[in-house]
């Protein structure tokens, strides 16, 4: 009997060329991108080198191992009343993830506030690469979005959304585990944001689960980037966008550092839904 064929994740390819509303190439993506949260609750977003440089990538991810090599009473400083929004780690039930989370990064006083709580004396490179790339990325966020709402013909309540939604830049090490220690990074989860835009070093890890209870393993590259719906998502949808569990599974000798910007609805939200057609 022949193997069931590995399932893998949508590609969608983001070259600014194609990015025009109201052109063929701009309908089509938008199709896709809707169809992939349908099908997948995620894709894989290809970008050219003028929208994410291999430059600002590999800086992003030196800068990240600098971060977490800080003294632990220096990391712990980045504190919240919002769970996971402040310091994560140390915890016996995932022992190789520690994180970090910088809400309105890019806004420069966010990023700002959280270079100077982890430098007081200052740290202008760290501060203005994270910035410019959270720049970028709301950027890209924003775009995605705006195709979702236009593919369910409610792009007239998309300025009021941009206004109902916050933005947390998590900065996410996953170290290697010990030779008695699980190799689970992080448990089988759900997001329960309205989207989940991740981006990491070429370390692969993530795994995540399709409707019908198969693992896909994503292979990152310093070009990709992964959208992928949390709950509320779903719950605008209606039922129709897929929110997929996800893991991180540690294989072989090297760490995983990942930036993941979590997109959320104001607890006081009045958000308008897709309607169903």
């Amino acid at each position: 009997m022949p193997s069931q064929e590995q399932p893998k994740l949508p590609i969608i390819d983001f070259s600014p060329n194609k990015l025009k509303p109201g052109t063929s190439h701009w309908v089509s993506i938008c199709n896709n991108v809707r169809q992939a949260l349908e099908d997948y609750g995620c894709f894989v977003a290809s970008y050219d080198d003028k929208v994410i440089s291999s430059e600002l990538h590999n800086s992003v991810f030196d800068l990240l191992v600098d971060l977490f090599d800080l003294p632990l009473e220096t990391k712990t400083q980045n504190t919240s009343g919002k769970p996971y929004h402040g310091y994560f780690g140390q915890n016996p039930y995932m022992p190789l993830n520690e994180s970090m989370g910088i809400e309105d990064a890019q806004i420069l006083s966010g990023t700002q506030n959280f270079t100077n709580l982890m430098w007081p004396r200052g740290n202008k490179c760290f501060c203005d690469t994270i910035y410019s790339y959270s720049r970028i990325v709301s950027q890209l966020e924003r775009s995605v979005k705006s195709m979702v709402f236009e593919s369910y013909g409610v792009n007239k309540y998309f300025d009021s959304y941009i206004n109902s939604t916050t933005y947390l830049l998590r900065l996410i090490k996953y170290s290697v585990p010990n030779e008695n220690e699980s190799n689970i990074g992080a448990m089988s989860h759900t997001d329960k944001s309205f989207l989940t835009i991740l981006h990491q070093n070429d370390v692969s890890g993530l795994e995540i689960k399709t409707k019908d209870d198969r693992w896909i393993h994503f292979e990152p590259s310093p070009s990709s980037f992964i959208f992928m719906a949390g709950e509320a998502f779903t719950a605008w949808s209606n039922g129709r966008i897929y929110s997929p569990h996800h893991r991180v599974v540690m294989r072989g000798d090297r760490q995983i550092f990942a930036c993941i910007v979590l997109i959320q609805l104001r607890d006081n939200s009045n958000t308008k839904r897709a309607s169903r057609r």
